[in-house]
């Protein structure tokens, strides 16, 4: 038998090619078609991922180019904001001015009108504290005063303190049972300078008058700590409702 009768059996007889491959091929190489579908229908599963990546990707893109829009924007904004922020703090620090100076202005009103009326009702708030209480006149002390400054015994600026006194009382102690004189300086709001320059005042004017004379303070607002140096200090204080 030929090559020849060979093939011309294998084909009158196809169904031999299978039993012939059987025993010519081996085992692996049969299996090779099948692997290689499969090969095909893994490399089409990574073909779609990769798809579905670049879909995404380019998704992600758009998104980051949205998101640099809105940043751009939102820097534009905080500009904004930034100019809005030097501007309103810049009225608020000329609110601010306003504000003291109004709150200086009505606290300065507040102390003319108390003093007023402290002079005004004198014996009300120091017959509490005198017999007999009476307003001196400053224009009769001037006289006198400028005698010492022109011997030198007090200075021009301690003649001007005792000038700037808001009130001069004088009366019958009822604790100390003797006569005294009170130097006044009226204040809404009590303040250590306002002890020291009361007792400086007083000092000056007991020297030109050569009596004793008490540092008083009329106050509506007094702090615990003002109110101790006051004792301290032998200061009268006398505080009142206004």
């Amino acid at each position: 038998m030929t090559f020849a009768d060979i093939l011309r059996a294998l084909r009158e007889h196809p169904d031999w090619l299978g039993e012939l491959r059987k025993l010519i091929l081996t085992e692996e190489l049969l299996e090779l078609p099948r692997k290689f579908e499969e090969l095909l229908k893994r490399v089409d599963r990574i073909e779609k991922r990769v798809e579905k990546i670049e879909e995404d990707v380019a998704v992600l893109k758009q998104d980051v180019a949205v998101l640099k829009q809105d940043v751009a924007v939102l820097k534009q904004d905080v500009a904004v904001l930034k100019q809005d922020v030097a501007v309103l703090k810049q009225d608020v620090a000329v609110l601010k001015q306003d504000m003291s100076y109004w709150k200086g202005e009505f606290g300065r009103l507040k102390g003319r009108d108390l003093e007023r009326t402290i002079r005004e009702r004198y014996y009300a708030y120091f017959g509490k504290v005198l017999k007999g209480a009476k307003v001196i006149s400053m224009e009769g002390l001037i006289p006198t005063i400028e005698t010492y400054e022109d011997k030198g015994e007090i200075t021009e600026e301690q003649k001007d303190g005792v000038l700037n006194l808001d009130l001069i009382v004088s009366g019958h102690s009822k604790s100390l049972k003797k006569d005294v004189i009170l130097a006044v300086e009226v204040s809404y709001s009590l303040y250590e300078e306002d002890i020291e320059r009361a007792c400086e005042r007083a000092d000056v004017l007991s020297r030109v008058l050569q009596r004793e004379v008490i540092p008083t303070v009329v106050a509506c607002q007094i702090k615990e700590g003002t109110e101790r140096l006051a004792d301290e200090r032998g200061v009268l204080l006398i505080k009142v409702d206004y």
